[in-house]
């Protein structure tokens, strides 16, 4: 059986990659990405012990065609019925529901659906650089920080913020034949992630709070509203880096998801990377 378009298994690529047998998982990670992001923004993630599953946005890679959701919520919807629906889904493997900027408020709707749509509890939700919403916080990782809502329709306004955020390559910010394809998905998700305005229903699971430590983008007072998406214990962690500090800390990150999941996955950070 296939993995839905909505989904992509990064761990399975990487196996084709590199001929690796497939082994157990101790833990499986079902992540969304931030704004303008693909999937694949997610396969640093990737290792023998982690199963590791990038939500696929409309617009971009395998679903260029397709066109933008209506909103964040059913991006969300969409994602979590095609987990549910998944050979994998209740087979006792830890589930880990990740999502950075853009991508945590989509994870928040996607595990709260997951659980009271489709009776499938995630283990943890864990958050990463994006402020709850009705925060008081004039800035968070998709929309303030230089980048006010009327200047969506301006290139030069989402080059300046991509470049101020960091994590895009310059070679892309000075491609414009690039750049003629990332905006456009870029600007779409910035609607949907401003239109975003409300919590879900709340998840039997413990909360993982993330960001880094110079991210001038989210303050951890506008993260803390986090808290009611999650019935669990509240974690909070800080890796050291800007906006985009999880690649750089995959190791660490990977343990942390562990640990904050449950005792019954622990996933020791000495495994090396596929």
């Amino acid at each position: 059986m296939s993995e839905p378009r909505s989904l992509v298994d990064l761990s399975a690529q990487a196996r084709l990659r590199t001929g690796a047998p497939a082994a157990a998982p101790r833990l499986r990670v079902l992540c969304c990405p931030p704004s303008g992001a693909a999937a694949g923004y997610w396969r640093f993630l990737v290792r023998e012990d982690v199963h590791v599953l990038g939500v696929q946005y409309p617009g971009r890679e395998s679903r260029f065609r397709d066109p933008a959701a209506p909103s964040l919520t059913a991006l969300a919807e969409e994602a979590a019925a095609a987990a549910a629906a998944a050979p994998w889904a209740g087979d006792g493997v830890p589930l880990v529901v990740l999502g950075h900027s853009m991508g945590a408020a989509v994870a928040a709707e996607l595990a709260s659906a997951l659980q009271h749509r489709h009776g499938l509890r995630p283990a943890l939700l864990a958050l990463s650089a994006k402020a709850a919403p009705g925060a008081d916080e004039p800035a968070d990782g998709d929309g303030p920080a230089g980048l006010r809502a009327d200047e969506l329709d301006s290139d030069e306004a989402l080059v300046r913020w991509l470049r101020g955020l960091g994590g895009t390559p310059e070679a892309v910010l000075a491609n414009p034949e690039l750049l003629a394809l990332q905006l456009p998905v870029l600007r779409a998700d910035l609607r949907l992630s401003l239109a975003h305005d409300r919590l879900p229903a709340p998840v039997a699971a413990p909360l993982l709070l993330l960001r880094g430590t110079r991210d001038a983008t989210v303050g951890a007072a506008a993260m803390a509203g986090w808290r009611a998406a999650a019935g669990g214990p509240v974690h909070v962690r800080e890796y050291e880096g800007g906006h985009h500090p999880l690649a750089e800390h995959r190791d660490e990150l990977l343990a942390d998801l562990a640990a904050c999941a449950g005792p019954s996955s622990p996933v020791p950070p000495s495994v090396p990377s596929r």
